[in-house]
């Protein structure tokens, strides 16, 4: 098992990290590491998705949503082969600071006979396709934050 957590603050509302998080359709415009997500946004549907990991083959998946709690929670589960292979686990949690601010929890969880190889052979670009995947989180909400505040921001 291989567990990729990282924890970052974000310049901007729960509801505008929650905006760029579900809105699949303009993945490709934001985040090179994970330029697409297709489906329907709600607990028990199927996604599917397109991972691009540093220096491999992109993956293509797809995963349960798990919860879809807004402005505070997106997961989703899926598996390469059998779940007792080779599943990945991925939750956002938004946790409010302020008005304007947020943190967000990302965990991503390699569960599965085949994640220790997994782990070994590609675990450098899983944590590089991570973290560019928060930075990117975090780019995105911080523009829309600067473009549209949040009310009683009277910024802007």
């Amino acid at each position: 098992m291989a567990t990729h957590r990282t924890e970052f603050e974000v310049d901007a509302s729960d509801e505008q990290v929650w905006a760029v998080l579900v809105d699949f359709e303009s993945y490709a415009e934001w985040n090179p590491s994970l330029p697409s997500i297709s489906g329907d946004l709600r607990e028990g549907s199927t996604v599917s998705l397109t991972l691009v990991l540093p220096g491999r083959p992109n993956l293509n998946p797809k995963a349960v949503l798990q919860e879809v709690t807004p402005n505070r929670r997106l997961t989703w589960r899926g598996h390469l082969g059998a779940d007792r292979l080779f599943t990945g686990y991925r939750e956002f949690a938004i946790h409010p600071l302020a008005e304007n601010k947020v943190r967000v929890t990302h965990v991503e969880d390699l569960q599965g006979w085949l994640a220790p190889v997994f782990e070994a052979l590609m675990g450098s670009s899983v944590q590089r396709h991570h973290d560019t995947f928060n930075e990117s989180l975090k780019s995105r909400a911080g523009v829309i934050a600067a473009r549209e505040p949040t009310e009683g921001n009277s910024e802007g």
